[in-house]
């Protein structure tokens, strides 16, 4: 990967991460690339921080052309790797020793009135939930057939997001380079739904009271009593890196610090 501009952003909330940004700019500098605002310029974007970072990042790539390299100085998080050798990263990084993971992302629509309107865009998920105290009734339609169930709310992630709120609420854990859709009810009622895995082109949802939808955890949007939202997989592919070698399932076993079984 021949990169020459570089653009940061970080979690400002984590102590003394603007120190870390400082020596990874030197780090950068120090391998002949050029620190840069994140923008048209931008032809690798590195995050610092956790998935929440990435998300942010995501937000704020200027093209989907632009890959993204989180390194994890958060928490927890699936979209982050972790950094101990700052040095060794970057060069590995500028030699071509990360590929690109390719993940789809969500584009909402949403419609009233016969008017059409853009939502915005999710790397992990697009959440529907009630605004009151009060259950909601879902018209869900999957390609031609449409099901009919009462919830608290709804999830539609992306195979990324399979192993974030969408795990929370019990739903199944998707390989993120998958191009499939994770549909997970929150708290439905009685046995009116079951969460599946949905490889169709798009996904309509109307609810039969107001709800709000939020999307990533950072933007929100009021669905309308009345309302439909079509919800798809953009045109496009998120680029984020990861180190060759890389294998979800060993990190999946990590993070949940899953044993070795029964002896």
């Amino acid at each position: 990967m021949k990169t020459h501009r570089i653009s940061i952003i970080i979690n400002s909330k984590i102590p003394g991460i603007e120190e870390i940004e400082e020596d990874f700019e030197r780090i950068i500098k120090g391998q002949g690339a050029e620190i840069v605002p994140c923008g048209n310029q931008t032809e690798l974007l590195i995050s610092l921080g956790g998935d929440g970072t990435v998300l942010k990042g995501f937000r704020t790539l200027p093209s989907f052309n632009v890959p993204l390299l989180g390194l994890n100085f958060g928490k927890f998080g699936f979209l982050t790797i972790d950094c101990k050798d700052r040095l060794k990263t970057i060069e590995d990084v500028m030699t071509g020793k990360f590929r690109v993971s390719p993940r789809i992302y969500l584009e909402g629509e949403y419609t009233t009135n016969n008017r059409k309107s853009f939502v915005g865009r999710a790397l992990n998920e697009m959440l529907i939930f009630r605004k009151d105290i009060r259950i909601v009734e879902f018209e869900l339609t999957l390609g031609s057939t449409t099901f009919y169930f009462k919830a608290d709310g709804i999830i539609i992630s992306t195979p990324t997001g399979s192993t974030a709120h969408a795990f929370s609420a019990g739903g199944p854990i998707v390989f993120p380079e998958d191009r499939s859709m994770v549909v997970v009810a929150f708290a439905p009622f009685t046995a009116t739904w079951r969460n599946c895995i949905y490889e169709g082109s798009h996904i309509l949802l109307k609810p039969s009271r107001d709800c709000d939808i939020v999307m990533d955890g950072q933007e929100k949007f009021i669905l309308r009593e009345g309302g439909q939202i079509e919800i798809r997989p953009g045109n496009n592919v998120f680029k984020l890196l990861v180190p060759e070698g890389w294998d979800f399932w060993k990190t999946l076993k990590e993070k949940f610090s899953w044993g070795k079984g029964l002896s």
